[in-house]
């Protein structure tokens, strides 16, 4: 939506995904002045430089998974379906939540469970994923991982369960992929590739996302590099998430280069 927007605007636009398959349905349209790679914004610069690219007016990152990857992508991401343990969103990466699920010991599951989901019930789901694979063998489809995520908090009153099989589902993902790595290492090439008034534009879904982007443009700010331009996030009104109800959780910040 934001290139299309863009483009109409006679911009070019330069489309960064770590999916292969949204961007071969986008080349099939062969739309004007939209130039895609297959990539991580981990390596903003370097695809830059390879697209011939020193600066340009804006950058647009959103970090959000596509209703392909949730409806059609038949990867795991969601724990209301029974599809493999894959959650790559790269497919030529190694590491898959199947990997992830049936390899790490309890207590590196609990580490990336507190780290990336702030689970009060880490440790009993943690524990319960080593106990149904010790027992049952190897948990290799999403419904099976959320049978066992419930299964830890089977004794737990008073808990919203679909809350916490987002965050742990959340939690493996963001291990699968290093999202918050790549967050990190991709904000600052981003400002650096800015030309002056150039404006960087992020769209987070979940409060870890969010705080790296506040801490990134705070210290920006104090630097005299960026200008924040959203002194609080902007979130979606009610018509809006009734249009789009994955839109419900997202913030977007905005800030400029000086």
């Amino acid at each position: 939506g934001y290139a299309l927007e863009i483009i109409k605007r006679k911009g070019y636009v330069l489309g960064i995904d770590q999916d292969e398959f949204p961007l071969r349905i986008l080349k099939e349209r062969k739309i004007a002045n939209l130039d895609l790679y297959h990539g991580n914004y981990a390596d903003l610069t370097v695809i830059a430089a390879k697209k011939g690219i020193s600066c340009v007016d804006g950058i647009i990152f959103d970090f959000g998974l596509s209703s392909y990857q949730i409806e059609q992508s038949n990867r795991g991401f969601s724990f209301q379906k029974n599809e493999p343990l894959d959650m790559r969103f790269d497919q030529r990466s190694a590491l898959k939540a199947v990997d992830i699920v049936n390899k790490y010991q309890a207590e590196e599951l609990y580490e990336i469970f507190t780290k990336y989901s702030e689970e009060l019930y880490s440790r009993s789901i943690a524990e319960a994923i080593v106990r149904t694979r010790t027992l049952k063998g190897d948990i290799k489809t999403s419904e099976k991982l959320r049978e066992t995520i419930l299964a830890g908090i089977k004794n737990v009153k008073s808990v919203n369960k679909n809350s916490v099989l987002a965050r742990i589902f959340q939690a493996i993902r963001i291990e699968v992929n290093s999202d918050l790595i790549n967050i990190e290492k991709g904000l600052p090439q981003a400002a650096s590739l800015l030309r002056e008034c150039g404006r960087l534009t992020v769209i987070s879904y979940h409060s870890l996302e969010d705080r790296l982007v506040k801490k990134f443009m705070k210290q920006t700010a104090r630097n005299k590099e960026l200008l924040i331009i959203t002194r609080s996030p902007v979130i979606p009104d009610y018509q809006e998430i009734r249009e789009n109800s994955s839109s419900r959780s997202a913030k977007l910040r905005v800030a400029e280069k000086l």
